[in-house]
């Protein structure tokens, strides 16, 4: 985790640098205030932003299955739970907002929401966008690298256009593996060509992951240090309060109503 740790201190140091007015030499010195705490504890107890999590954006078919219905959401009533967070005044970040606060305390919003969607489905970007839009909303978008310009899925190009729209592409592996399996050559298959694929398509770096259906474990942690993220999240699983960064929590949402997942959010987060 430390050298996650550095790498996204000296991220935020940059994206943060800039020329600032120097001070009146006439001004009383500013009160200092602590430095937020870093230690694993520290971030643990700050890592409880809700994480919401979307999959398929579309109607549902007589085909699918009950467990397949669970990833799927109407963009109707993808409609009504975004309008339903905007009423209740969430503020939706990034997901690099949420990683800084977690690991260096940086401050949020009020009613702070981080809102993401897994493996890059043509739905996401035909409904789910342009009803984020609408609201002012910014989301996190986890792409599988195997289905880019496949039919269904998202195009290079989109995945440019989403990133330089004011969303965030993250990585999610080359072809959805369940982390817990790897051995070998799979780490750099899946952890380190994927991130250097976005990378190269976006042209900066790409340090944040999803776990393949939220499934993770402690020998993940080094090999996603070594692949430069900074941070991955799981699914409802507990943090692992002692690596807090390579264990946030996220919900899957399914097919209900705003009312319903506000009710959710209150209850897991």
């Amino acid at each position: 985790m430390r050298r996650a740790l550095l790498l996204l201190v000296a991220l935020v140091a940059l994206a943060g640098c800039g020329s600032k007015p120097e001070p009146s030499k006439d001004a009383a010195p500013a009160a200092r205030t602590p430095a937020p705490k870093t230690d694993a504890a520290s971030m643990a107890a700050r890592a409880n932003v809700p994480v919401l999590c979307w999959h398929q954006i579309r109607a549902q078919t007589a085909s699918d299955s009950a467990r397949d219905r669970t990833y799927i959401v109407s963009p109707k009533v993808l409609a009504g739970q975004l309008a339903a967070l905007d009423r209740a005044g969430y503020h939706s970040v990034s997901v690099q907002a949420v990683v800084a606060h977690v690991a260096l305390g940086k401050p949020l919003p009020p009613k702070p929401v981080l809102l993401t969607f897994d493996d890059g489905s043509e739905g996401q970007w035909t409904r789910a966008l342009p009803l984020l839009r609408r609201h002012h909303f910014v989301a996190t978008f986890f792409v599988m690298t195997v289905v880019l310009g496949k039919p269904g899925w998202f195009t290079r190009d989109q995945v440019r256009r989403v990133d330089r729209g004011g969303m965030t592409v993250a990585a999610h592996t080359y072809d959805h593996q369940p982390v817990p399996e790897y051995g070998g050559d799979d780490w750099k298959t899946q952890l380190v060509e994927p991130t250097e694929e976005l990378a190269k398509l976006l042209g900066h770096p790409v340090r944040i992951f999803a776990y393949p259906s939220g499934l993770w474990n402690r020998a993940a942690f080094p090999h996603l240090d070594d692949a430069g993220y900074v941070a991955a999240f799981q699914l409802a699983e507990k943090l692992d309060r002692s690596e807090p960064l390579w264990t946030l929590r996220r919900i899957i949402v399914p097919e209900m109503s705003g009312a319903e997942l506000l009710r959710q959010m209150r209850r897991d987060f």
